[in-house]
């Protein structure tokens, strides 16, 4: 009597259906941390923004509220502008919403806008999502991208 060796093709169908199960779960997280590492470049520009902006209010008692005017802080930013040396960012400084700072108080905003071509942004966060800094309420929004906030708490 031979005894035969080898899987059944039940069981073989059986190990790919989990191993496919496993993957649409691992895949999105795995995009999800991917970006999220790609925000950490924003943020970190973010932050040489603010010490720049702060020395610069000490000095001259306003706020850089253009992509010109980053010249005049007392650190040197990376790279050029609008990227700022940032692989997927472009950042552009504005005057800013008021709201949340005491009246006549100086404010700025910075946006930073995700580019890539198509196919390089993950159809979750669109094509080029937005970042924005609001400097009075110290906050970070994301308008039009409904999923950032949650995946990219800072």
């Amino acid at each position: 009597m031979r005894t035969r060796r080898g899987f059944t093709l039940i069981e073989l169908l059986v190990v790919v259906v989990i191993i496919s199960i496993l993957a649409s779960i691992a895949t999105p997280q795995y995009f999800k941390v991917v970006e999220s590492a790609r925000v950490s470049e924003a943020n970190a520009l973010l932050s040489a923004i603010r010490t720049g902006q702060e020395g610069l209010l000490a000095r001259k008692g306003a706020y850089a509220t253009s992509n010109a005017e980053t010249g005049a802080f007392d650190i040197v930013l990376p790279g050029a502008e609008p990227t700022f040396g940032m692989k997927y960012f472009f950042a552009v400084l504005g005057e800013g919403d008021p709201t949340g700072c005491p009246p006549d108080h100086p404010h700025y905003n910075v946006a930073f806008v995700r580019y890539g071509a198509k196919g390089k942004v993950m159809p979750r966060y669109f094509e080029n999502y937005m970042i924005v800094y609001e400097r009075c309420t110290n906050k970070l929004t994301f308008p039009g991208c409904p999923t950032c906030s949650s995946d990219f708490k800072r």
